[in-house]
């Protein structure tokens, strides 16, 4: 693990999807409302592309990135990884070219029917479908950096570069130097530009592509098996990601997408631990199964359900103790959304305990076998929306959208801890994930209701650091993470004697 100095690219990874929140947060909750004034509905026009971009983009990629870390091991022992790359390049833009480019160009009348685009709204069809193209791209590069354990830089563009390039548009709109039908075609443009730097980083990381097919027929159609498996499992969890977003469009109204979207954007600060190390533990534990070595696919398994458990849950507990200031500082339009962020948040972290189990079933011979788990959520999401969220429902709003959300897919995760007990008779949750649950509820149950006669800024400030310094504190006394503390202690042993020597 030190060889690939995983522990210095997932810092940072987490540095650059820190900064991307950073300036993420100061464009959606100060720049882009000020840009777009009154008219949220063509901001929400663009938050609903990008949700349609990122709905299509990881079913179009047809499980590419996954498939590049299962199979590597065998594929590179054979001298084939170009093969395997091509392999996988072709079914992406055959699917892209088949359901999304032909039916955007020869019906976009249907299409715009499709996504429930009115009016003008409805000449966006193009645009929409190239961002899903460009977004499928992007995953596919950016899986094949993963595959190769470099994903720093990669990271950086997805992240850094599309936040500061997404401030910018919104800074051009707010000073006047864009018009609003421009902004979502430039938009598109910085798509365009993340993209072209992930293929330059993939093209000086050795990628080649040989169209000359597998010569080992069984394995192509197990790639091929593997791959259009995965992606109907998978594809049900992207739609499950992006439907709150969908259906607060089509069952309120595009104005009530930018508010959705801010809470959202808060509550998933606390996956920024998740986001930072994805990408190096899916190859990681790859590479464990292909070596049959067991013990450390669970120690890879164990170990990021309690960091992640503990960083998600500490970053949503600051948020928690917080939310009186946050609700103070956000523009009126968006305030009184504190019980929607803690629960997306809340769903943030069950999500990041249970990254290690998912990325497990996903890597392993078993992966069939979340299929139906995965639809079983989409089928309970779907009617849940409509339950909760409509006036002819039980007209819950916003809360509604993040509640069906936090329900289906709560309960799939949950399934999905049986089942890896089932398979590998191995429980992921332990007595540090109970220890660290009672060290994160305590700043909850004590700061939450903190007040003083100050700016809210100031508070939240003090909130968060009093929360930080206990978490940090007890998580280092009770040796929760002990991992993490053995690598801290080696960093500072290490400096201490660079310092002397």
């Amino acid at each position: 693990m030190a060889r690939l100095r995983v522990p210095d690219q997932a810092l940072r990874n987490f540095l650059s999807i820190l900064l991307g929140f950073a300036i993420g947060g100061f464009n959606n909750l100060v720049v882009l409302p000020w840009a777009f004034g009154d008219n949220l509905e063509a901001w929400g026009l663009v938050r609903i592309a990008a949700a349609w971009a990122t709905l299509l983009g990881p079913i179009l990629a047809y499980g590419a990135p996954s498939a590049m870390n299962r199979f590597q091991g065998k594929l590179n022992a054979m001298g084939a990884l170009p093969q395997l790359y091509a392999t996988l390049i072709w079914p992406p833009i055959a699917l892209f070219l088949a359901l999304v480019a032909i039916p955007a160009l020869l019906l976009p009348e249907g299409v715009a029917d499709l996504l429930g685009l009115e009016g003008t709204n409805r000449e966006t069809v193009w645009p929409i479908a190239l961002l899903s193209g460009l977004y499928t791209a992007q995953i596919y590069f950016a899986g094949y950096l993963s595959s190769r354990l470099k994903t720093a830089l990669a990271t950086f563009a997805r992240e850094t570069f599309f936040k500061f390039g997404y401030l910018a548009l919104a800074l051009a709109l707010g000073m006047g130097w864009m018009g609003i039908p421009a902004f979502l075609p430039a938009f598109v443009g910085l798509y365009v530009c993340v993209l072209v730097l992930l293929f330059a980083q993939s093209m000086a990381n050795q990628f080649r592509l040989n169209t000359r097919p597998i010569q080992d027929k069984q394995l192509l159609r197990e790639i091929r098996v593997y791959s259009g498996t995965l992606i109907l499992g998978s594809g049900a969890g992207i739609i499950l990601g992006q439907i709150d977003i969908i259906m607060v469009g089509r069952l309120l109204d595009l104005s009530q997408v930018p508010i959705y979207t801010i809470a959202a954007f808060i509550a998933t600060i606390a996956g920024i631990p998740v986001r930072a190390f994805q990408r190096l533990l899916q190859p990681l534990i790859a590479r464990a199964l292909h070596a049959k070595d067991n013990a450390e696919t669970w120690r890879l398994v164990k170990l990021s359900h309690r960091s992640m458990l503990l960083t998600s849950g500490w970053i949503i507990t600051c948020i928690a103790v917080s939310t009186p200031e946050i609700d103070r500082l956000l523009p009126a339009a968006f305030q009184g959304l504190s019980t929607v962020i803690m629960v997306i948040g809340a769903f943030k972290v069950i999500l990041a305990a249970s990254m290690g189990s998912m990325i497990l079933i996903g890597q392993s011979d078993h992966y069939k076998k979340t299929i139906w788990l995965q639809w079983l959520s989409v089928v309970l999401a779907i009617p849940l929306n409509f339950l909760f969220i409509p006036k002819s429902g039980l007209d819950m709003g916003l809360l509604g959208a993040a509640l069906a959300t936090f329900i289906a897919m709560g309960l799939a995760i949950l399934i999905r801890q049986f089942l890896v007990w089932f398979i590998w008779k191995e429980w992921v949750l332990n007595r540090h994930s109970l220890a660290i649950l009672v060290v994160l509820v305590v700043p909850g149950l004590l700061l939450i209701g903190m007040d003083m006669e100050c700016h809210p800024m100031l508070l939240l400030t003090l909130k968060s650091t009093m929360t930080t310094i206990w978490v940090a504190g007890a998580a280092w006394t009770l040796n929760l993470v002990p991992e993490g503390k053995k690598l801290v202690l080696e960093k500072w042993n290490g400096f201490a004697r660079r310092k002397n020597g």
